[in-house]
């Protein structure tokens, strides 16, 4: 699908759905980000690695930041939950799908501890390969969220087999999203709200029309 198909969808799923998705990306970010004091760091940092469920950081430096740590591979687990379950009509999607991630803690803390210094080793090289490597490792949480019965190894390795040939159609979405950011950041943070639940729901979208491409997924 071209990224006006993907964002149609993501709107027509959330139709109905807005306060519910808003809330849901809200305790997420306070879970992930807020904790951290990361708030304040540049606003393309913070706008990207939301998008892509991603810190790159280097670890915990705080008590908030240790609880972020702790529970951010459940809490983007649940993040790709919800949406799924959004863009897909087959379940109601609820708030309670936020925390579906304990249930597979330890995955997923080890799938976003491997992301997390994965990420952290490509951008010591160079900024690009960081970037490519976010884009390789995108789909991870979506996948371990279908096949919970794999590991955070083969979570990853599944990741990057999905995101071949399609990191640039990933890039270019997240980049159709970029005037909304912008907004978001002119408006204090208050046009995130809008913002990346409508991201969210395209990427949930991508991840779909992309699936279809491998048998094993």
């Amino acid at each position: 699908m071209e990224n006006i198909e993907l964002k149609e969808l993501a709107r027509n799923n959330l139709r109905g759905n807005w306060p519910t998705a808003i809330i849901v990306w809200l305790v997420a970010w306070i879970l992930t980000d807020a904790l951290t004091g990361q708030g304040g760091k540049e606003a393309a940092d913070y706008v990207w690695q939301n998008g892509e469920l991603i810190r790159a950081d280097n670890g915990p430096s705080s008590f908030g930041g240790l609880v972020s740590f702790i529970v951010g591979g459940p809490i983007n687990f649940g993040l790709a939950a919800f949406f799924l379950k959004l863009v897909r009509k087959e379940q109601v999607a609820a708030f309670s799908d936020l925390f579906s991630g304990f249930k597979y803690f330890f995955k997923n803390f080890i799938l976003n501890l491997l992301i997390i210094i994965f990420v952290f080793l490509w951008f010591l090289l160079l900024i690009i390969p960081g970037f490519i490597a976010l884009l390789k490792y995108s789909m991870a949480f979506y996948i371990m969220h279908d096949h919970p019965e794999i590991g955070a190894i083969e979570a990853i390795s599944k990741s990057k087999e999905m995101m071949d040939g399609n990191k640039l159609r990933l890039f270019s979405l997240w980049f159709s999203f970029l005037g909304w950011f912008i907004i978001g950041i002119f408006t204090f943070g208050i046009g995130f709200l809008y913002a990346m639940p409508y991201y969210h729901a395209a990427k949930a979208n991508f991840y779909e029309d992309i699936k279809w491409q491998h048998s094993s997924l």
